[in-house]
């Protein structure tokens, strides 16, 4: 789960807050239903791609369909 984390906060965008240890809160979007993921949420439910080119995608494991119709990857 840290590397989930580690990811968001890499590519995300900060939210302007932190948490209990003075890390910075980041959110990325879902590419399956375009709701926010928030470094410090439940990530269990979330999946995380890096494309070739270096893309990195993050998506719940519910809207893995939807990311496959629109042939993003």
């Amino acid at each position: 789960m840290t590397n989930k984390v580690a990811r968001i906060r890499a590519s995300g965008k900060p939210t302007g807050k932190y948490t209990k240890r003075s890390t910075p809160i980041c959110k990325v979007r879902c590419q399956g239903c375009g709701k926010d993921i928030r470094s410090d949420g439940d990530l269990s439910e979330v999946e995380h791609v890096k494309t070739k080119r270096g893309t990195e995608l993050f998506f719940h494991t519910g809207c893995i369909g939807a990311v496959w119709k629109r042939k993003i990857v």
